[in-house]
């Protein structure tokens, strides 16, 4: 299943087809094979390279319960190839990483992405410019300072041609997922079925290397430093560490730093993280290492910040007052008023935070930060008001070092549908995203209540013994 999954996006992404990939002009390097299928076809295919992903990674987890152990080496090994080849299709699914290219484009023309619109680079005449999307044509970039540095980064390589500037941007992507990967690997310790675990929900994630590979969005350029930062952190609870408090703090603060500077969002799995090292870390390790990490992460916030300024903070305030591609039914008047759509994301948050507090299952002993910062990543993501699929990019690594519980069905399951509901990306019509006002709700409801009774309990192995696999 996993397989036929991969096997079906990279095929629908080859083919070009324009229900797949946006335009994004010639002379570029991917395999573009401009073949046009029957919109049908292209439906058809696209749930079942969903569907079959994500079937594919609960089954995988299943048989990890019952004995079965891939080959860690070989399970990055496939996660490495697998990624070549989605680096090297068209950008697929949506037209985000054609308007990286165009803030990128910005910089180097030496503009202000949080001011210039990609409409506005279009009436210049740019070579890039004329291909912008319609979709954000209006919006300034609403991404931290981090992330447009490396959109820049690729602007400045790929010149004048979209493709090549998307291309970069692909290969940063795919860079950082098969980096992603190899810490996960190391975080998951040498249990070969946490091992598994984390290569299946991650490594060879069917949906997470087609959003986030494929697609190239930019939530993965945060969700490795987030990774980073939980990998830092774990130093300052080993015995003896003295002196290294404060350069452990040091580094997670300004890897947590990093991420937030790429998608803001992602401040909330950074709280978990400051709340689940904060008892671990005691006496004068604690003020040392707290006092090294707030002037990490300030560093390099306030660094980056102080070049976008003010109207990085507005450009984020237009794009929220969207209701275009809103995920829940609510009023028109929640997104007319700042206020009042603030206490609507924050009262979603408290929800879904406080009955996962409750309910989820208890994290390894190893890494107790990393519950609350799943907590918190969860509610951000299921609590969001905006849901696509590659947002899940946030919690997918901090669930693949969980131990196995009912949550993983309930998790992989949400990103297959919302994958279906929105596939095949391009041009999503309206009724789209009636669909997913309805799905997302029912799902979000049925969710809640089955955590409030205690259904995401941990799910024990069904077998003692280790069967040492040959293959995955």
């Amino acid at each position: 299943m996993t397989t036929l999954s991969i096997v079906v996006f990279a095929a629908l992404s080859a083919s070009g087809d324009r229900a797949m990939v946006a335009p994004i002009g010639p002379a570029g390097p991917f395999a573009d094979l401009h073949y046009r299928l029957a919109p049908v076809l292209v439906k058809a295919a696209c749930w079942l390279a969903a569907g079959c992903g994500g079937v594919g990674v609960i089954a995988g987890l299943a048989a990890v319960r019952r004995g079965w152990r891939p080959r860690p080496g070989l399970v990055l090994a496939a996660c490495a190839a697998a990624t070549v080849v989605f680096v090297f299709v068209p950008p697929a699914a949506s037209v985000d990483v054609q308007n990286y290219a165009e803030y990128g484009r910005i910089v180097v023309l030496g503009r202000n992405p949080w001011v210039m619109t990609p409409q506005q680079l279009y009436l210049l005449h740019d070579p890039v410019g004329l291909l912008r999307p319609p979709q954000w044509r209006t919006q300034p970039t609403v991404y931290g300072p981090v992330a447009t540095a490396l959109e820049a980064a690729a602007a400045r390589l790929g010149g004048t041609s979209m493709a090549w500037i998307t291309f970069w941007i692909k290969v940063m992507n795919g860079a950082c997922y098969v980096a992603l990967a190899a810490v996960l690997d190391r975080l998951a310790g040498p249990d070969p079925a946490r091992r598994a675990r984390a290569g299946l929900l991650w490594a060879v994630n069917p949906l997470m290397l087609f959003w986030m590979v494929a697609g190239a969005h930019t939530d993965l350029l945060a969700a490795l430093p987030l990774v980073l930062a939980l990998l830092a952190g774990r130093a300052l609870r080993k015995p003896g560490a003295g002196g290294r408090a404060a350069l452990a703090g040091a580094v997670a603060g300004a890897l947590a730093g990093i991420a937030i500077a790429v998608k803001v969002t992602f401040a909330a799995p950074v709280a978990g993280l400051a709340a689940g090292l904060w008892p671990a870390v005691t006496g004068r390790r604690r003020a040392a290492a707290l006092a090294a990490a707030i002037v990490g992460a300030a560093l390099v916030l306030a660094g980056g910040y102080a070049v976008a300024g003010k109207a990085a903070v507005r450009s984020l305030s237009q794009r929220l007052s969207s209701a275009n591609d809103s995920f829940l039914p609510l009023p028109g008047t929640v997104y007319h008023h700042q206020a009042l759509y603030a206490a609507v994301l924050l009262a979603a948050f408290l929800i879904v935070a406080g009955v996962l507090a409750w309910r989820m299952p208890p994290g390894p002993a190893d890494l107790p930060e990393l519950r609350p910062m799943l907590i918190c990543a969860l509610a951000v993501v299921l609590g969001g008001i905006v849901q696509y699929p590659w947002y899940d990019a946030m919690f997918f690594p901090l669930l693949a070092l969980l131990p196995a519980s009912r949550l993983d069905t309930w998790l992989v399951g949400r990103t297959a549908l919302i994958s279906i509901l929105l596939l095949p990306g391009v041009g999503i019509t309206s009724h789209q995203y009636r669909e997913a006002r309805v799905a997302v709700p029912v799902f979000m409801a049925c969710f809640l209540v089955s955590a409030a009774l205690g259904k995401l309990q941990p799910v024990e192995a069904q077998c003692a013994g280790v069967v040492r696999g040959s293959g995955m």
